[in-house]
């Protein structure tokens, strides 16, 4: 049987990584207060929403239409295609509410495939972005099944200049630990 070869290397995956998360944390960690009126607006913005969850839409579709086929366990590719593109157009008139914050999570496990793709078979090599990966799944999975739940969690981070320094100082740690991992750590 034939490997794939992933979409991206370790190295760019861990630079994405750990730029994202480095200029994530970054910003609340030194415009906690800047940002917050934008942070608060993004969980029932439309805008949002129509940016977040349409790219995590066009991402989904992409990948239905590049999967192999024995992947699609004997279904139509274009049956799956319609039945699956109608379901996430309906989404937008029936579950428009924190549609924004499930696109995020959908982004996220898209990405973190991504991520753990590249860094296959590449031990010890990858360990530092798999575990971040994985942190970001649960993450992902459980704000995309619980959408409130991330609402909530970026009430608290926008709620003091202390809340946004510690979760910013968090996501620097790890952003710092995956670029640190990429440009140093790799053969």
């Amino acid at each position: 049987m034939r490997m794939m070869k992933p979409d991206m290397t370790l190295f760019q995956a861990y630079l994405i990584a750990g730029g994202s998360l480095t200029v994530l944390g970054a910003l609340l960690l030194f415009f906690g207060e800047k940002i917050s009126p934008a942070l608060l607006a993004l969980p029932r913005s439309r805008a949002a929403a129509l940016v977040l969850w349409g790219a995590a839409f066009a991402w989904f579709i992409y990948h239905l239409m590049t999967i192999p086929n024995v992947d699609l366990a004997g279904f139509p590719r274009s049956w799956l295609i319609a039945l699956f593109g109608g379901a996430g157009l309906l989404a937008f008139k029936y579950l428009p509410d924190l549609l924004s914050l499930r696109g995020l999570a959908v982004l996220i496990l898209f990405a973190c495939n991504e991520f753990l793709g590249a860094g296959f078979g590449q031990l010890p090599y990858s360990r530092i972005l798999a575990g971040t990966s994985y942190l970001l799944i649960i993450g992902a999975l459980w704000s995309g099944a619980s959408p409130y739940v991330l609402r909530n969690a970026i009430e608290w981070t926008t709620r003091s200049r202390r809340n946004s320094r510690l979760v910013g100082a968090g996501l620097v740690l790890f952003g710092v630990a995956n670029l640190f991992a990429g440009l140093f750590w790799l053969p």
